[in-house]
């Protein structure tokens, strides 16, 4: 299948992009992400990277601003005018030159390499402006080829027993999560392109695993998703030991 270009950009700009297909795991904090990675990088040619602080949305608050950001009046080109050169910013190739050092300087794919991308967790109210949410996935999948993007969610009150949620006042954190949850489910019932996991579905079942990496077109094997579904995953706890 040959892959289609990254939308949007510059035919000459856009070459680093187009070498791989992507994959992002969008999610919150002590859901199974972590799991959900693991199982990525155990299909052959696959490399999802860990939390990266959301940078790539942060680039994409940068690049909005500069495709948006033309001036009505028109003296902008005056040196006494408080828009001087603004009219004149190269957003196209801007962007572009964000998007490839992303995936070149942050990413960093190794050779193997043919679907690439991370999970992060700040995909909360707490981390993203509301009406941010569904552009922010409009952009991804616009702009990074066959770009698909997995939700991932866990029961709240699971959540909110993790160690490191323990700190959180329950009841707020539970309405973070009830909304996050709302986020993921009404941007998967508009588009083919993603797919909504639960996490106690697919620990209690994994032929739903399995229907997230046929729908993603990864190449897997049911001996190689048993093997870590079944393996003991840990995070670092507040007191620098390891925790599941």
């Amino acid at each position: 299948m040959k892959t289609p270009k990254a939308e949007g950009l510059p035919e000459a700009d856009r070459a680093f992009l187009d070498r791989y297909r992507y994959v992002f795991v969008v999610t919150y904090g002590r859901s199974g992400s972590t799991l959900l990675q693991s199982v990525l990088n155990a299909t052959p040619g696959t490399q999802i990277r860990g939390e990266n602080r959301n940078i790539l949305y942060n680039l994409y608050r940068s690049i909005s601003r500069a495709s948006s950001g033309r001036v009505r009046d028109p003296a902008p080109r005056s040196p006494d005018h408080p828009w001087y050169g603004f009219n004149e910013v190269q957003a196209a190739p801007f962007e572009a030159a964000l998007l490839n050092a992303f995936v070149r300087d942050i990413l960093v794919p190794d050779p193997f390499a043919r679907v690439i991308g991370f999970k992060e967790i700040r995909y909360t109210s707490q981390s993203i402006l509301m009406e941010d949410f569904a552009p922010y996935m409009d952009f991804l999948l616009s702009r990074f080829p066959q770009a698909r993007i997995v939700f991932n969610s866990r029961r709240s009150e699971d959540v909110i027993v993790s160690s490191m949620m323990a700190m959180e006042k329950p009841h707020l954190t539970r309405r973070v999560l009830k909304e996050a949850d709302q986020r993921f489910a009404g941007y998967d019932r508009t588009s083919d392109r993603t797919i909504h996991m639960q996490y106690e579905d697919y620990v209690a079942d994994h032929r739903l695993i399995h229907r997230m990496l046929a729908f993603l077109e990864l190449d897997w094997s049911e001996q190689a998703v048993a093997a870590v579904m079944d393996k003991r995953l840990t995070h670092p706890s507040r007191h620098g030991g390891a925790e599941d």
